[in-house]
């Protein structure tokens, strides 16, 4: 008579993954190492620093910092534009300094100006939206917390979960996976991951805009001004 003995293989499950906003690291590294990141995602930029002409905010953390540094907040921006005769949409077009400066070929307006050269009051530089920029919408800052995982993320992942999205709710989630420029690699595309519109793959392409956009301060990606003044 034989004897037949079953072995059952065990699968313990892996450790729960840190969370929680205790602005303490993830454990991918070291404390010291998060904090020293947080005070350079933290620090207040001034005109030393190249801050404006248009800006938003002065750090990264004012519009990231609910419950903590890094996190999404009550903070929103203004996006404006128009159709035009084709019904298609148009970015605006805003004029500063009395005139003598048109903004043209975005859709962001900043909050506040500053005129470092005095040649303009900084209220004379402040984008006013016009009446003919009838299309506005106001988006909220993102939570920026974990996207170093997002990035990690393969393109094919991204792709195959857009199609997996699209069979399996047949047709009701119906998202596109986009590739876009990596500003940072010149003729490099990659699926799209950040911001509002995916329109950036990765987190240093996403910073750079940041930093152009939001803090009007040029870098080695965005090297042009919005505006000479």
């Amino acid at each position: 008579m034989g004897l037949t003995v079953l072995i059952a293989a065990v699968i313990l499950p892996g450790p729960e993954a840190p969370a929680g906003f205790d602005d303490q690291s993830n454990g991918a590294v070291s404390d010291s190492i998060h904090q020293a990141d947080r005070e350079k995602f933290d620090a207040v930029e001034g005109v030393a620093d190249g801050l404006g002409p248009l800006y938003n905010a002065q750090s990264c953390r004012e519009c990231h910092q609910n419950p903590t540094s890094g996190g999404p907040s009550q903070v929103t921006e203004l996006r404006v534009g128009h159709l035009g005769p084709d019904g298609a949409f148009r970015n605006a077009s805003i004029a500063i300094a009395r005139g003598k400066v048109v903004i043209a070929g975005r859709t962001l307006v900043n909050d506040r100006a500053i005129c470092p050269n005095a040649a303009f009051p900084d209220s004379e530089i402040q984008e006013r939206v016009p009446d003919a920029e009838t299309i506005r919408a106001l988006r909220a800052s993102l939570n920026l917390l974990g996207d170093g995982f997002v990035e990690a993320v393969s393109d094919q992942t991204l792709i195959d979960l857009a199609r997996r999205q699209r069979r399996t709710t047949r047709g009701r989630i119906h998202g596109q996976a986009l590739r876009v420029p990596v500003v940072e690699a010149p003729g490099t595309t990659a699926v799209g991951r950040f911001g509002w519109k995916d329109q950036h793959a990765s987190l240093l392409s996403f910073s750079g805009d940041a930093y152009l956009n939001e803090m009007g301060i040029t870098n080695r990606l965005f090297r042009d001004e919005v505006t000479a003044i």
